[in-house]
């Protein structure tokens, strides 16, 4: 894919791989492989001043980096994304007791709402069956009816993207990798949902959301917390990934994660004059960002 970037008066082509920030968590293990005749062919076919590889995972970053060196090609790597993720193969109580002493105590409290039956909410694990089309709408109609909606971001703001997810979720149903986590209320209310795909032992968050009229009961940290007990006590789990996209997650992200792991940007430069001012204009840019940053912290 062809990206200019710069201004009007002076812009340069940048070859850009069609990579998002799921690829790398439920794609083939990338073995990327750059070839510096191949790069510089494309490079030159397309008169464009580089490549732009996005998403790329922290363990193939080495290899990459090697591959660039011995190839002569220029590159600039930066961390692009952090994806905090829950370790799953130890026992919940083992999570638990990770946490800190009033995190613990919140926990405890928070799960106490969904344990028995005269308790407030209702938690459950869909994996397939009739029941996932009504259940979809019924997720998507919550997101819409949240902040999402009101900003025009909800899925059901556009109409390809409300197809795209009715079909993903009936298609990872039938691929028996579907996991839809939801917390009813007493009356049978959809109040929170998590639309997950399990792959290769990880179990991605694709879509979340809560109902704003139950935030009393903190119905979004409750099902995290009842979803990451369920996939505890599930082989075929050893990782919980509620993605966010960026270098800093939402502290509620934070709050259950084990550790993160970075997705980097990188950017091989083409040999003539157009990789090298697409090599000054990134750096310029890095650097005004560690301006821009140093001036934040010292001037709130």
């Amino acid at each position: 894919m062809r990206q200019p970037q710069g201004s009007a008066a002076l812009w340069l082509d940048v070859l850009h791989s069609p990579t998002n920030l799921q690829t790398p968590r439920h794609s083939a293990a990338m073995k990327s492989v750059l070839d510096r005749a191949e790069v510089g062919l494309s490079l030159k076919y397309h008169r464009a001043a580089g490549i732009m590889l996005e998403y790329l995972p922290q363990p193939d970053m080495a290899a990459i980096s090697n591959t660039l060196q011995s190839a002569g090609l220029r590159y600039l790597a930066m961390p692009q994304a952090a994806i905090p993720v829950t370790d799953c193969d130890n026992t919940f109580d083992h999570f638990v007791e990770k946490r800190s002493k009033r995190e613990r105590q919140r926990t405890r409290r928070l799960l106490r709402l969904a344990e028995g039956s005269d308790n407030p909410l209702r938690f459950s694990v869909i994996t397939q069956g009739d029941q996932v089309e009504a259940l979809v709408e019924q997720c998507l109609a919550l997101e819409h009816a949240s902040w999402k909606g009101r900003e025009g971001t909800a899925i059901l703001n556009k109409p390809e993207d409300a197809r795209f997810y009715r079909q993903l979720a009936q298609d990872l149903a039938s691929a028996g990798l579907l996991r839809l986590a939801l917390l009813h209320d007493r009356d049978g209310q959809l109040v929170a949902f998590e639309l997950c795909m399990l792959w290769d032992n990880r179990l991605i968050a694709l879509k979340t959301s809560c109902s704003e009229q139950h935030l009393d009961l903190s119905p979004g940290h409750v099902l995290a917390l009842l979803h990451i007990r369920e996939c505890c006590a599930d082989d075929s789990v050893s990782l919980y990934d509620v993605t966010g996209n960026g270098l800093t997650p939402a502290p509620h992200l934070l709050r259950y994660a084990d550790r993160q792991e970075l997705l980097w940007r990188v950017i091989v430069f083409a040999s003539g004059w157009r990789g090298w001012l697409l090599q000054l204009t990134w750096q310029a840019r890095l650097r005004l960002r560690s301006v821009k940053r140093f001036v934040a912290s010292r001037w709130p």
